[in-house]
């Protein structure tokens, strides 16, 4: 028998529960909104249940997803019901940022801000945190809410989740931070992924520099020297073979109604888009026996792939979870422990 998921509609309010389906993939992700994907028999107590916008709650899982889009695949055998969604914390996508706010503080704090300046979901709850987190200045305006949060969560190298009160009916957002299970610390259980632990069953890794930029010029509107030209540039201290430039031509951007001050905003906003760091991953997949036990999301471990000569102290950015044929397979994703730099670009 499969585990069993619980299904609500978005008032909380709980509708029926699934026992049997062919497979579910359960992808966490720790600065991100994690996805979901549900594949089982097209009956139709499953096509009435998994409505659009339908909370599936898994009993043993801090995050819950909804339900975003509905397949039905019929062949000669069967009828297949493929259900995909998000994360909870993905609904802030549907949010923008409409008044400017100019914030100094904690990074945290200034996360709360942008949500308490949003229009408001009526059952989410915005919990408080203990968490540290360093100084920041920013401002912006027009921005996409779930965007902004995932820019902060980033620099200040804490998760974000919107977990369930089943009980009070009510969304609850919160951070979480994962702990240092590195070799080389004393104050938490120490975790390692390596061949000579015998928990590692493959591993894939890869980099990739190919879309690599890291300074970009726009050329707005003008000719010549009256060009307005805006850079965005993130070489410093870098060696110069790391340094890597686009142009884009953004002279037949309407400016329409915008300020010259908007104007450069959007010019900077347009530059943004082409910067892209060097894509460096490796993936192992491991036996589920420690999961949530010795290992978690976000946590910081040692990572060894001895035959490759590979070591290094990474942060579990990912973890994807699927259940087929009552087998689970986990897979992490580790990613860089430190925080990602800031950059005000409104």
């Amino acid at each position: 028998m499969s585990e069993e998921l619980y299904v609500y509609d978005r008032d909380l309010n709980f509708k029926g529960v699934i026992d049997v389906y062919i497979s579910l993939r359960w992808r966490r992700k720790y600065f991100e909104a994690g996805e979901f994907e549900l594949h089982l028999q097209a009956t139709k107590y499953n096509i009435e249940l998994l409505k659009k916008d339908n909370i599936i709650v898994r009993e043993n899982s801090q995050e819950s997803g909804y339900v975003k889009s509905i397949e039905i695949i019929e062949s000669e055998d069967t009828t297949e019901l493929i259900i995909i969604g998000k994360f909870l914390s993905h609904l802030l996508y549907r949010r923008i940022i409409k008044k400017r706010i100019n914030f100094t503080g904690k990074i945290l704090e200034g996360m709360r801000n942008v949500l308490k300046h949003m229009r408001p979901f009526s059952k989410l709850e915005i919990e408080d945190s203990n968490i540290d987190s360093e100084i920041i200045n920013f401002q912006c305006t027009y921005k996409n809410v779930y965007n902004y949060i995932v820019k902060l969560s980033k620099a200040s190298n804490t998760g974000f989740r919107i977990g369930v009160d089943i009980k009070n009916k009510k969304y609850k957002f919160q951070n979480f931070c994962g702990v240092d299970r590195t070799v080389n610390q004393n104050l938490n259980s120490s975790f390692e992924f390596s061949e000579e632990y015998s928990n590692v069953n493959k591993a894939d890794y890869l980099l990739d520099s190919s879309s690599t930029c890291n300074y970009v010029l726009v050329g707005g509107k003008g000719e010549g020297d009256d060009r307005i030209l805006v850079e965005i540039d993130n070489t410093i201290n870098l060696h110069d073979f790391d340094i890597i430039e686009v142009f884009v031509d953004a002279k037949n951007e309407d400016q329409g109604n915008l300020s010259e001050s908007e104007y450069i905003i959007f010019l900077k906003e347009k530059g943004n888009e082409y910067i892209r760091e060097i894509t460096e991953s490796i993936n192992f997949e491991v036996y589920a026996s420690d999961y949530k036990k010795k290992w978690n999301l976000g946590d910081i471990v040692t990572v060894k792939k001895e035959s490759w000569n590979f070591q290094g102290n990474l942060r579990i950015v990912e973890v994807e979870e699927v259940i087929e044929e009552n087998k689970i397979t986990i897979t992490p994703t580790f990613g860089n422990p430190l925080p990602e730099n800031f950059i005000d670009d409104d």
